[in-house]
């Protein structure tokens, strides 16, 4: 049985990814990009949108600072929070003090802008919440 994807999907997955990515930066301020990911200023939080062609697969992720007072104090709450959390995952680092979201969105049609603000509304609304429990 062979591993290998055939040409003809691969190209098709490369252009739901380049379409997805082209839709993004004609549709937002993109602060930053390189081949892989474009990031973005979203409702007070750092966002980086990333992509992969093999899957094709989108992957958002929802950053912001937090006080080192309230990681140490609050990690514990994270098993709760991704127990709970249906579309993706919540994290913190110690080391940047920061809280991170991760939510990942399969490809398999056009992105519209429509559907691309619609996901974001709804990951940025779960990462919210999970800011605002571990900033607590």
């Amino acid at each position: 049985m062979s591993t290998e994807i055939p040409a003809r999907e691969r190209a098709r997955r490369a252009g739901l990814v380049n379409g997805a990515r082209q839709m993004i930066l004609n549709s937002y301020v993109v602060e930053e990009s390189d081949d892989t990911s474009l990031t973005i200023n979203w409702d007070d939080f750092y966002l980086q949108v990333s992509f992969s062609e093999l899957h094709p697969l989108m992957v958002i992720c929802f950053v912001r600072r937090l006080k080192p007072s309230s990681i140490a104090r609050r990690k514990p709450l994270l098993n709760t929070l991704n127990l709970n959390s249906v579309f993706g995952s919540h994290a913190v680092n110690e080391d940047i003090g920061c809280y991170a979201y991760r939510y990942a969105q399969w490809l398999d049609a056009e992105l519209h802008p429509e559907r691309f603000k619609e996901i974001l509304q709804r990951s940025c609304e779960e990462a919210a919440r999970g800011y605002l429990q571990l900033a607590a």
